[in-house]
């Protein structure tokens, strides 16, 4: 997939997703940019990429992807994932992190743990 290291479009849905080594298109606050996929990670609720500068990008971001974006059921995810995720995130606020460079990890890890805790408990209250 991709290895010619061509732009993920609209007709990459087909070979979604990107592996190691892709170019992606995504959104950013500076418009659309590019960047190399080093890894790509299951978060608590969506997919995110991890470039190769480090900037963490959430798969709903990235151009190309499917429609309606793949999320994760707040049941499909194990305790210890969760919790797992908790303790990132302390060490995270506890080293000084700055949560307002949205293309970092900490930002990334705050939004999908949010997007998680919102979906768990309304699903809750249904």
């Amino acid at each position: 997939m991709f290895k010619d290291q061509t732009h993920v479009g609209a007709s990459a849905k087909a070979s979604w997703p990107p592996e190691k080594g892709d170019i992606i298109t995504f959104k950013s606050l500076s418009g659309l940019t590019t960047g190399v996929v080093e890894e790509m990670r299951w978060g608590l609720v969506w997919r995110d990429f991890i470039l190769d500068d480090g900037r963490v990008i959430p798969e709903h971001k990235v151009a190309g992807h499917p429609e309606p974006p793949q999320w994760r059921k707040p049941e499909d995810v194990p305790k210890h994932e969760r919790e797992a995720w908790e303790r990132r995130l302390v060490s995270m606020a506890e080293a000084g992190l700055d949560p307002r460079d949205r293309e970092q990890a900490f930002w990334a890890e705050v939004n999908q743990y949010l997007a998680y805790t919102y979906l768990r408990f309304k699903q809750a209250r249904r």
